[in-house]
């Protein structure tokens, strides 16, 4: 019994039971079903396929932070030759793959035989490799063929084919790593090169194979992505590298390399999983999931080392009985922070309440600060004012198959209505699946037109380029250098790129010197803005598109001593884009009616629901939805002139 104690593929297992079993007595009615099992297998299949070749390369020493943009550059080149031109699917699968492999030799080329550190040379990579994605996808790239499609759509025995995919590598390469002399040298390796290669063991041959390995299974995993969401993203496979090489220590690798079973990637993916799927259904808030992952995969390594002594019984009740307070105790969500909140009132009819009703937005980026401040606000308190329950989820940064799979496994716990933040239109397919199990679903901020969404409530992102490019064409004289940044191949960050590019065509005046990235990141918006004000001395202006472009681009515009010359438009407002304007330093903000649209998007669920509005003698019979199909919101043109209205006394 100590023996198998000391294995952390038997304690890990067993871990993944202990919580799988709690849950499912906490949640008897949402947890152990085999469609929530099938969901929590399906989200976690594209990481493990990854994680495969990450513990081989961990064995030995290694690691790759490229692989995540190799998924998303695997995808997008895939679908922009089937796409674009037109290739047959196999021969784009077939080249994505060998791309994807050619990748891997580079880095284990310049690795293993110019002495490149790891780290180094699998960074540069994912810039590199992310950066293609963007070039040949852009926005990204929907309409995909039926039979590339049907890769990771079909189904098998009930099963969706990438559990499949996912399993049969899973097997294969544990098979071979336990039963070949060749996979068995990693551990030689990961154990002491200098001795390995001194044995006779080509220790630069064998790492070159690493990661060329570990490429082509990213790359593989990409295409499943691509076939899964029916659209190939450039956004893809954001912070899969950390995921991965979180699940293989889990799984028992080692940094130092030497240690670890490829079955032990698969069941670290699955605690990961696990731990992720009861989150959502705990209702935990977004706020605190990254916090209590973090602590439950301490607790989890804690757990293995506490079985290892052998200290079996009373430390594992204990520490399953701390888990299961955790979940409960971290599921209470704290409202937004918001000044002179105890000042609000709120009118509640003390009449009528429901209780049981259960509102679900699903963000794109939980913790973003104008998501936090008007949209979560709003619909926290259309909740209070209704006295339903609501809930907020999502990732916490910007990742769409990630807001993707949360949207799908809340389909499970059957909510009363979901409010989706839409981005991009690759996640139609996840809004339809909602739509058809029965759920009342609107989507918010950017339309998803090509979904069965019952409802759209937002702005038209390319008139908010627009208003831009016409502010910045006033303010030049529509003249000299202008450069954008925003996030790079978000759907609705495009459209607004594009209705500003269309300005400017009118103006020749105008000389569009870059677009650029800057990750919904103040720090990187400030970066790129000092590099192009030391490139072009005379730059004229600068537009941003998220809400972190705006107060990033002030930063260095001020800092250089060019406040008020170099002349800014940008969008939202919140309190710091406000005083930005009224000290004269971005002249325009394009602000948006978030609490407007965020409110009205829950009230359209709420009456929905409710059947507020009939307009047959059974709507639902008829196939007639009692909504708006489509509500624009509009925009609210902030400048130094009407910003005092918008500005907290």
């Amino acid at each position: 019994m100590k023996k198998i104690f000391s294995e952390r593929i038997y304690t890990l297992t067993l871990t993944i039971g202990v919580i799988a079993v709690a849950a499912s007595i906490i949640y008897p009615d949402q947890f152990p079903t085999f469609q929530n099992f099938s969901q929590i297998f399906l989200n976690l299949s594209i990481d493990t396929i990854v994680a495969v070749g990450m513990m081989l390369l961990m064995i030995s020493g290694a690691f790759d932070l490229s692989v995540g943009s190799v998924v998303a550059f695997s995808s997008c080149l895939a679908a922009y030759l089937m796409f674009f031109m037109h290739v047959p699917v196999p021969v784009a699968l077939l080249i994505s793959l060998l791309a994807s492999l050619s990748i891997g030799g580079i880095n284990g080329y310049l690795i293993a035989y110019q002495g490149i550190n790891p780290m180094i040379q699998t960074l540069a990579m994912m810039g590199i490799v992310r950066g293609l994605a963007l070039l040949v996808s852009g926005a990204g790239i929907q309409g995909l063929p039926y039979w590339f499609n049907a890769i990771s759509q079909s189904r098998l025995l009930g099963i969706q084919m990438p559990i499949w995919y996912m399993l049969l590598i899973v097997i294969a390469v544990a098979f071979l790593t336990r039963n070949t002399t060749f996979l068995k040298r990693y551990y030689f390796i990961g154990g002491n090169d200098k001795a390995a290669e001194l044995s006779g063991i080509n220790v630069k041959k064998m790492r070159l194979f690493s990661f060329m390995l570990i490429s082509l299974l990213a790359g593989f995993a990409g295409i499943l992505l691509a076939s899964r969401l029916g659209a190939a993203l450039p956004t893809s496979g954001r912070n899969l590298e950390l995921r991965v090489i979180t699940a293989v220590i889990l799984g028992g690798a080692s940094l130092q390399g030497g240690t670890g079973k490829i079955q032990g990637a698969l069941l670290g993916a699955i605690l990961m999983g696990l731990i992720a799927n009861i989150m959502i259904i705990a209702r935990v808030s977004g706020y605190w999931q990254e916090i209590i992952l973090g602590i439950i995969l301490i607790l989890a390594v804690w757990i293995d080392r506490i079985l290892q002594r052998g200290n079996f019984g009373g430390n594992v009740k204990k520490w399953t009985a701390l888990f299961l307070l955790s979940l409960t105790v971290m599921s209470c969500e704290l409202p937004p922070r918001e000044e002179n909140a105890s000042s609000e009132k709120i009118a509640f009819d003390t009449t009528q309440t429901f209780e049981n009703e259960e509102y679900v937005m699903v963000t794109t980026a939980v913790s973003m600060p104008m998501y936090v401040n008007h949209d979560q606000a709003a619909f926290i308190r259309w909740g209070k004012a209704n006295h339903v329950k609501v809930s907020i989820l999502g990732p916490s940064d910007w990742d769409v198959p990630a807001q993707i799979n949360t949207i799908e496994e809340v389909i499970g716990t059957r909510p009363t209505g979901l409010l989706i933040n839409g981005t991009d239109p690759a996640i139609a397919g996840a809004i339809n699946k909602a739509v058809d199990a029965g759920i009342p679903t609107v989507v918010y901020d950017s339309d998803i037109p090509n979904s069965k969404r019952h409802a759209f409530l937002g702005t038209n992102w390319y008139e908010i380029g627009q208003m831009q490019g016409n502010e910045m064409v006033k303010l030049t004289s529509g003249k000299g250098k202008i450069a954008y940044m925003g996030i790079l191949g978000l759907s609705n960050m495009e459209d607004g790129f594009r209705g500003l590019l269309d300005v400017f065509k009118k103006y020749p005046g105008i000389e569009v010197v870059g677009k650029y990235d800057d990750k919904a990141n103040v720090e990187e918006a400030a970066k790129i803005t000092a590099d192009l004000i030391s490139a072009h001395p005379d730059l004229a202006g600068l537009c941003g598109f998220d809400s972190n472009s705006g107060p990033g681009i002030a930063l260095s515009v001020k800092e250089a001593g060019k406040a008020g010359k170099i002349k800014i438009t940008t969008v939202d407002w919140e309190p710091e884009h406000l005083n930005l304007v009224n000290e004269g330093i971005i002249q325009l903000l394009a602000g948006q009616k978030r609490e407007l649209f965020t409110w009205y998007g829950a009230q359209f669920l709420y009456d929905m629901v409710h059947k507020t509005n009939k307009l047959s003698t059974n709507d639902s019979k008829a196939g007639i939805t009692n909504l708006p199909t489509t509500v624009n919101t509009g925009l609210i043109k902030i400048t130094k002139e009407n910003v005092g209205q918008f500005l907290k006394k």
